[in-house]
């Protein structure tokens, strides 16, 4: 009988803890599209992601004006949902569709991967806005 409540207990706990994980990763999507909605307020943004299932995952948010020159930069990097978007300005001034390896090579593997993601997500998001605007 001890054994069975024990288990119960347990079994108890791990659910309360799922729920815990989901409402704070809700918490944080819901924080990072009201981040991302800011942005977007002083030009396009340009998203790089980098996901770390043992290691800090990274999140770059490039503002970028029409030429795709970089306004202003952030990251988020941190392996809890209580990480937070600092500012990331290393690469303003700069055209984002001009970055590669050798820009990055100094930064850690998460961040590179985010940097260098921003630019081909942007790239994908340019050539299917062509290819709406040639079918219509």
């Amino acid at each position: 009988m001890k054994g069975t409540i024990t288990m119960l207990w347990l079994a108890l706990i791990a659910v309360l803890m799922w729920v815990l994980q989901l409402v704070l990763s809700i918490l944080q999507f819901r924080r990072f599209a009201a981040h991302v909605k800011e942005m977007r307020r002083e030009g396009r943004v340009a998203i790089g992601k980098a996901k770390g299932r043992f290691v800090a995952g990274a999140i770059v948010l490039f503002v970028i004006d029409p030429a795709c020159n970089i306004v202003r930069g952030e990251i988020m990097k941190g392996v809890t949902v209580f990480a937070g978007f600092r500012s990331f300005d290393d690469f303003t001034g700069r055209n984002l569709l001009d970055l590669t390896e050798a820009d990055v090579v100094s930064y850690d593997r998460q961040t590179r991967r985010a940097v260098l993601g921003a630019r081909e997500e942007y790239i994908i998001y340019q050539e299917q806005g062509e290819t709406l605007a040639s079918h219509a």
